[in-house]
């Protein structure tokens, strides 16, 4: 039954891609419709040439992409600066991991010397296949982000914006200047900025019985003031490019929060300074990457607790890949990567002062083949397509333990427009740093239902980190379909079936369950009456955990004429996100069974997600909404069974929404360069941002097992904000 069952879940996630699928088999006969390039592009990056197509684009990666957004889609997405435009393509990839970034089709030492850059300094950016991490060195499976920088740019900005919750108590304030300029291989980037937000205090929501005691002066967000700044620039010398970046930053985070029976302010001020440095370039048949990177940071606290801790690390990398020699299909490709890190970190309290060392050493090693080419003119006869398989294995050592893994991969183009992937990898890996060595602190306060009681309580969670963490081992695999781009709709899609076991992974504490508690009891903290007073919430090794999801992804975008009504630079593009968890089980110790968190145990986990992104752009108007739509799920007070105690969390959906508009429209042609007078990019115009988080102002509810209401879940309970409104005024000097 549950084979019968999974194979159920997978046709109904493929149906999804049936209106794809049609419409690849519609445009199979037709001519292959190439996509000029960007109309913003610098006329010497490309050139079309009636009845010629010519493929030779400046920042073209090794492989075409499977999405790209032109100019006029990097202006719909509303962001400030390249960093955000990142994070929106991540959103739409869907859950996983970060991507790997590249610059003009190459690998740089740091791509995030351009992330403070805006986002009008890009030609174009590009969504490449799997395929490509094994071509720039990746890990297994990642994805690989191309930006294509303008070859000239030049800009003076600054921001400043103000935002609110709705229900009022607490307020935010920031402001941003920056300075960046390209010229060919030489950039350079400055940027300041501060920020303030002040306290929200228990008093200010209704919390019931919940801050009795204390008078109200708890805070449920706590006050912080921050500044940063950052200078980075790259620079040719000779046939080399060279980058440096530099950043620091000062945050001062102040709160009231209650342990036991004490109540008060906690104050935490950490000072941070960061370098990058690198050059990349071709040596010997080699394109060579060398980085060089420092951190410090110092932290102090004082108030229910004080001390003061230190962390500095430095590490060296170098990568390198090349051509190693020709198949029929192509050449072999390796890649080669390896990376030495230090680092010391210092914890002094009034009772004890602890320093710790820590070096890790990092291998890599990737090759990749073509197996088969796909015959383009159809002289060879029948072709089965574009073949590609890529094998790697990776070795660590750190002061506490070793660590290896390998991995394959393979993808199949059986032809344009359509592609498929495999992907398996086993690791054992080192532990981070700063899961092990981040000294202790205090969160904001949270409320939890505690099950032994029956009743919400309010507690401050510890964090920091873990010394004791043992290295985890994983399996991974995972097989994928990618449909599109059809039809002048862009029409794509996309499934992925993931597969995942972990031995002694590091997670977080699963939510508060007799169970659980049961497991760790040296992580909860009760007074003498039994009531809840802490939860440790720092990380730990979770003995096994297994999970199955598949992801489901469709897109689309509107077609603009290059004629017509519709202005310039006009962009509408929508995607859709499916995440159905097939299974979910975990097991805390030997000594306790298997739990099924689909079913509630251990926590409990919602089956589906669903998540929407609408961004458009038209003239001076823009638009962009998103949102989330999460399942409910049952949290059982006992693993193995339904009980009138368990809580029962309803479907969650949050709404946001950003509105802009360009102000100061000037109609002058001299201006535009558009007799119609619109807008260019990053012209010098005031730009007003309306943004509205949570505009339903949604807030999580739950119930008890048996139908009543469950403590802890009152309107301000788990998100005392709700509904909260931000204005952005952005200007070009």
């Amino acid at each position: 039954m549950a084979k019968e069952w999974k194979a159920m879940v997978l046709e109904a996630s493929l149906a999804s891609l049936m209106v794809v699928w049609s419409a690849a088999g519609s445009m199979a006969a037709s001519p292959e419709v190439t996509v000029p390039p960007a109309a913003s592009e610098d006329p010497e990056q490309a050139a079309l040439v009636e009845g010629v197509e010519v493929v030779g684009r400046r920042g073209a990666a090794k492989v075409p992409p499977e999405t790209e957004l032109d100019a006029a889609d990097i202006d719909a997405l509303g962001a400030y600066d390249i960093g955000e435009v990142l994070r929106r393509l991540t959103e739409r990839l869907g859950p996983g991991e970060e991507p790997m970034v590249i610059i003009n089709g190459k690998r740089t030492p740091n791509a995030g010397v351009f992330s403070g850059f805006p986002p009008d300094a890009l030609v174009r950016a590009e969504v490449l296949p799997r395929e490509a991490a094994s071509l720039y060195g990746g890990a297994p499976g990642q994805r690989v982000v191309n930006l294509v920088l303008q070859r000239r740019f030049s800009s003076r900005d600054a921001l400043a914006a103000g935002g609110r919750p709705v229900a009022g108590g607490t307020s935010s304030l920031n402001g941003d200047l920056r300075r960046s300029a390209i010229s060919g291989n030489d950039t350079h980037q400055f940027g300041a900025r501060i920020s303030r937000q002040t306290a929200l205090r228990a008093g200010e929501r209704d919390r019931g019985d919940l801050s009795q005691g204390d008078g109200g002066r708890l805070t449920l967000r706590p006050r912080v003031d921050a500044a940063a700044a950052n200078v980075a620039m790259t620079k040719a010398l000779g046939d080399w490019l060279g980058a440096l970046s530099v950043n620091g930053q000062t945050r001062d985070s102040r709160s009231v929060a209650r342990f036991g029976a004490d109540v008060g302010e906690v104050r935490r001020v950490t000072d941070s300074l960061g370098l990058t440095a690198g050059v990349s370039g071709d040596a010997m048949g080699w394109s060579v990457q060398f980085g060089l990177a420092g951190q410090a940071s110092r932290t102090r606290e004082g108030g229910l607790s004080s001390s003061r801790s230190a962390i500095r690390s430095i590490s060296a990398s170098v990568a390198a890949d090349r051509p190693l020699f020709e198949l029929p299909a192509g050449p072999v490709t390796a890649n080669l990567s390896a990376q030495v890190l230090a680092s010391r970190s210092t914890v002094e309290t009034d009772v004890v002062r602890r320093s710790l060392s820590a070096r890790s050493e990092d291998a890599r090693i990737t090759l990749s083949a073509p197996l088969a080419r796909r015959d383009e003119d159809g002289q060879d006869g029948y072709s089965i397509g574009d073949v590609r398989a890529t094998v790697g294995a990776t070795m660590r050592r750190t002061a506490s333990a070793g660590g290896e893994g390998v991995d394959a991969a393979v993808s199949w183009i059986p032809r344009q427009g359509v592609r498929f992937n495999g992907l398996w990898s086993t690791s054992s890996e080192s532990v981070a740093d700063q899961q092990r060595f981040e000294p202790l602190q205090y969160g904001a306060p949270t409320v939890v239902f505690d099950f032994r009681r029956g009743e919400a309580v309010e507690v401050t969670p510890i964090l920091g980190g873990n010394p004791d963490l043992r290295p985890p081992r994983s399996e991974r695999s995972s097989i994928s379909a990618f449909l599109g781009p059809f039809t002048p709709w862009s029409l794509a899609g996309s499934v992925d079936f993931q597969r995942f076991e972990a031995r002694d992974g590091i997670g977080a504490l699963p939510a508060l369950t007799q169970d659980v508690e049961a497991a760790f009891p040296e992580r909860f903290r009760r007074d003498d009456q039994g009531r809840l007073i802490s939860i440790d919430r720092r990380p730990l090794n979770i003995r096994s955990t297994s999970t199955e999801t598949l992801v489901t992804s469709v897109s689309l975008a509107l077609p603009t004429p290059p004629e017509g009504p519709a202005p310039r630079g006009t962009s509408l593009r929508l995607t859709l996100n499916h995440t159905w968890r097939v299974r979910s089980a975990m097991l805390l110790h030997e000594r306790l069974p298997e739990m099924d968190r689909l079913a509630g145990d251990g926590g409990g986990v919602a089956r589906q997600e669903i998540g929407v992104q609408l961004d458009g752009r038209r003239g001076r108007w823009g638009v962009n909404a998103g949102a989330r739509w999460q399942d409910g799920y049952r949290v059982r007070r006992v693993s193995g069974r339904d009980d009138p105690g368990d809580l029962v969390v309803d479907p969650f959906l949050s709404v946001d929404l950003k509105l802009s508009l360009r102000l100061n429209a000037v109609s002058s042609a001299g201006r535009t360069g558009e007799a119609t007078g619109e807008p260019r990019r990053g012209r010098n115009d005031l730009q007003l941002d309306l943004e509205i988080e949570n505009l339903f102002d949604a807030r999580p509810a739950a119930r008890l097992g048996d139908g009543s209401p469950a403590p802890g879940y009152g309107r301000d309970m788990q998100d005392p904000l709700g509904r909260s409104v931000r204005l952005v005024l952005k200007r070009r000097f």
